[in-house]
């Protein structure tokens, strides 16, 4: 009965070791979600595809496309961050113009001034 004990063995082992495996691969988009920023509902929709790909292979390639393209709600492209900077600080001198000219009130000044500064 040895021989009958080893090789349960082997099939628990290979067992065991497929199923990391499976749990590593459906891991992957959801992991490079996170990496790239994506949070709340974009990740929980990438979530449920990779897991129902166990069920249905298709939806974990799914997944891995939404994870690798999706551009999250939150992204800040951080090449264009310092020119969206200056031409926020462009707008503010050019409101401070027509500030001083009268052409503004102290409070639309102010009004427009925080809508640029919750901007950057």
């Amino acid at each position: 009965m040895e021989a009958g004990g080893a090789i349960v063995l082997a099939y628990v082992l290979l067992i065991i070791f497929v199923l990391a495996i499976f749990y590593f691969v459906i891991q992957v988009p959801i992991y490079i979600a996170k990496t790239r920023g994506i949070k709340d509902g974009e990740l929980t929709t990438i979530v449920v595809l990779s897991w129902c790909g166990l069920v249905v292979g298709v939806t974990w390639f799914l997944a891995l496309i939404f994870a690798l393209v999706w551009k999250p709600a939150n992204w800040v492209d951080k090449t264009s961050g310092a020119q969206n900077n200056v031409g926020a600080l462009d707008a503010l001198a050019k409101l401070g113009e027509l500030r001083d000219k009268g052409l503004l009130t102290e409070q639309e000044f102010q009004n427009e001034k925080a809508k640029l500064m919750k901007s950057l």
